[in-house]
């Protein structure tokens, strides 16, 4: 790359960002105004704060002793009691000896067949309770039953505090009862529990703005480098300068980097003097609200250490980068500035979990955290603020090539659009939903495009959620198990496929990836998938290590062991082992594979059908193993062409799970042919440690070799040569 030209491409773009008045105010004087109108705010509304006050009615109140009425009558901030008689309170009324005596749903008040609502309306109260004649130890045994309309706001507000109260009053009343006896009164009383806290208040506020400060930095860095990239993009695509910047002598990419340079460089400055302005506004708010209610709530929000700030800084940098890339990369796809503004919330709902995850309690950075991006460096920015340099210092190196990665890749998928001219030159009229179907019918290709295999996979995980939901509940039988492995592959998953690739492609054949592999190509996918089981099933293990199953989610999994031991092999090989491996495999490494691989996007098809494979899992553990497999299974269904290499390998790894793990559950003894590789140990068949080193040295060979082995430059699918051999006879 030519920086000369990266560096007037950057210059150019800061201008004409800088001539934009609306641009300039987003970024620098929004931040600035913002959080000090949202301090004073804060001023204005807390002048106006006070609690809830409710008036509570109580008929009968002569039934009430003497001791609790005294506590009634004293003044309260939130109830008023009322003292009502039962005449005045619902006139024409029957005498009310008992709970069941009172008026309930909405139903009569004596003669005047009174509804609820307008009993409490005339006595201009809340609620109403009745005090019966052996008040309060009938009460504490049964019931004190309450008039109410939960229709009302302040109804509701008035039955919580009536609950409170007399949760009280019993407390109160057990304690006098308790006073004449040897236990005391105290003996009902909350032991007190002594907390003696070592940690510095700097350390405590530096926790809780990491949790705070991480996603106003993720909206505002994202915001901050969304919009410049929309006018980099759609904006030139509408006042036609984009055609004179591409006809420069400057390269597809130096455009990129140079618009890149330009969006970081706004979305640090976004980032930045939103973080200032925040944290000032707070420490100031602080200080007026010292003394007050909420004055321990904002203290915690105090100032900030310099060295804490120092690495909120510097978690700044890599998460503007990648937002930056990503954003770049959206924006190409616009095609004017208005439909640029859509893509937005898509991008905030995918970073969001990203940064929700580390303000959940108990996620601290560990190895299996830092390889999650934008999440690891949350985390490490955390860890390094807590003080804990060793871990910090372990998980730099994967949070560092997690989060360049991300950044590489974000870039590279920003080239690529760039160096569309489909995309780059899209046509922005107006199309109606009958002439998009007409076109795309008319328009129909041998395989789908990109956008229409990423759509067949999203549906699918939305029929997998979803199906999950409706199968939650059933007793795990063999019989419950095979109806819903058949509805769930079958129809969630094969279905959509097969109905999407009749209706957009030409070819069911092409778009599946159905193409002819020779036996070497087979006979190498079973040995991978044999030799590579004990690795897998090693990462597999620490997985679970790193990131625990759930109670119900281990019920289930001994649910499924135990399921295994009364199923037949035969059924069990067929329905759970095969039926996914062809299903599974013909809609991702065939239908969603085939059209992201489309302008020779094989590390898309590659990366992206793993992921969605990973997700189809269901369960966070076996989505993450997934989703490493499916790199290597998306690999291999590149080099090899087709799909039937992957559904061998699959079939295979899926059988061996399942006989180890139904053997281990049977108890049955390792045979002695194989004692060399097998061991079993309490209920597990396990891999032996000469067998793991084997089979990861067979496992590289292999995959070398397909690597490495040459291949026919025309590779014809079983379709091409019946027509062929039609055309012949």
């Amino acid at each position: 790359m030519n920086w000369t030209h990266i560096q007037l491409i950057f210059q150019r773009e800061i201008r004409d960002q800088l001539r934009d008045r609306r641009t300039m105010f987003t970024i620098f004087v929004l931040p600035l105004l913002l959080y000090p109108l949202m301090g004073m705010v804060m001023f204005e509304v807390a002048q106006f704060r006070r609690d809830s006050h409710v008036t509570i009615g109580l008929i009968g109140h002569q039934n009430i002793p003497s001791d609790i009425g005294e506590s009634l009558r004293a003044p309260d901030s939130q109830i008023e009691w009322k003292w009502l008689s039962i005449s005045d309170a619902i006139p024409d009324a029957k005498p009310l000896s008992s709970l069941e005596d009172l008026p309930t749903r909405g139903a009569h008040a004596g003669a005047q067949q009174k509804s609820i609502e307008a009993i409490l309306r005339d006595n201009a109260v809340d609620a109403m309770v009745l005090i019966p004649a052996d008040f309060p130890v009938k009460v504490w045994k049964s019931e004190l039953r309450v008039i109410s309309n939960q229709r009302w706001e302040r109804s509701q507000v008035a039955c919580a505090l009536l609950q409170e109260k007399i949760q009280n009053l019993h407390r109160e009343w057990i304690r006098r009862q308790l006073s004449t006896t040897p236990l005391g009164g105290s003996f009902i009383d909350d032991p007190n529990v002594s907390v003696v806290d070592v940690s510095p208040p700097s350390q405590k506020r530096a926790l809780i703005w990491s949790k705070i400060l991480p996603f106003v930095l993720l909206v505002w860095a994202l915001t901050g480098a969304f919009y410049p990239a929309i006018d980099l993009c759609a904006g030139e695509k509408e006042r036609g300068t984009l055609e004179t910047l591409l006809c420069s002598p400057a390269s597809r990419r130096e455009i990129v980097w140079g618009k890149l340079l330009t969006v970081i460089c706004f979305s640090l400055g976004t980032a930045l003097l939103n973080l200032a302005s925040m944290y000032t506004t707070a420490s100031i708010v602080v200080v007026q609200f010292s003394g007050t209610t909420t004055s321990g709530v904002l203290e915690a929000l105090g100032p900030l250490p310099f060295v804490s700030i120092a690495w909120l800084l510097l978690l700044v940098l890599p998460i503007s980068v990648m937002f930056s890339a990503l954003a770049l990369a959206v924006a190409s796809l616009a095609r004017s500035t208005k439909e640029g503004q859509y893509y937005l919330m898509p991008l905030l709902l995918v970073g969001m979990p990203l940064v929700m995850l580390p303000m959940l309690p108990g996620v601290v950075l560990s190895p299996g955290t830092s390889f999650i991006p934008v999440t690891g460096a949350i985390l490490l920015s955390r860890a390094l603020m807590d003080g804990e340099y060793v871990t910090a210092v372990l998980c730099v190196p994967t949070v560092f090539a997690v989060t360049v990665t991300c950044s590489l890749f974000a870039v590279r998928w920003a080239v690529r659009q760039f160096e569309s001219e489909s995309v780059m030159f899209r046509d922005s009229g107006r199309s109606s939903m009958r002439y998009w179907l007409r076109d795309a019918w008319r328009q129909r290709e041998d395989i789908p495009s990109a956008n229409e295999s990423l759509l067949c996979g999203l549906l699918i995980l939305v029929c997998l959620f979803f199906g999950r939901i409706s199968l939650v509940g059933q007793s795990l039988t063999w019989e419950s198990t095979v109806q819903s492995t058949l509805i769930i592959q079958l129809g969630m998953m094969l279905g959509p496929a097969l109905i999407m690739a009749t209706i957009l492609c030409r070819s069911t054949v092409k778009a599946f990836r159905l193409g002819v592999h020779s036996w070497n190509d087979l006979i190498a996918a079973a040995m991978l998938a044999v030799a590579l089981h004990p690795t897998y099933s090693l990462f597999a293990a620490a997985v679970s290590n790193e990131f625990k199953l759930g109670t119900e989610t281990t019920e289930l999994l001994q649910q499924f062991d135990g399921m295994l031991v009364a199923a037949p092999v035969f059924g069990v090989l067929l329905v759970l082992a095969l039926v996914p491996a062809i299903c599974e495999e013909l809609v991702f490494r065939g239908f969603v594979f085939s059209g992201l691989q489309r302008n020779e996007g094989h590390v898309r098809a590659i990366l992206v059908s793993a992921f969605l494979f990973g997700l189809s899992h269901g369960v966070l553990q076996q989505s993450i193993s997934a989703s490493v497999m499916g790199i290597l299974l998306g690999w291999l269904a590149y080099k090899s062409g087709g799909v039937l290499c992957t559904v061998v390998f699959h079939f295979i790894h899926n059988s061996i799970s399942l006989l180890l793990a139904a053997h281990g559950k049977r108890g049955d003894a390792v045979p002695g042919w194989i004692s060399w590789a097998l061991s079993s140990d309490h209920g597990h068949w396990s891999y032996s440690d000469l067998w793991c080193s084997l089979s990861l040295g067979l496992s590289i060979f292999l995959i070398l070799w397909i690597a490495t082995r040459r291949r026919s430059p025309i590779r014809q699918n079983l379709h091409q040569r019946l027509k062929q051999l039609a055309s012949f006879t």
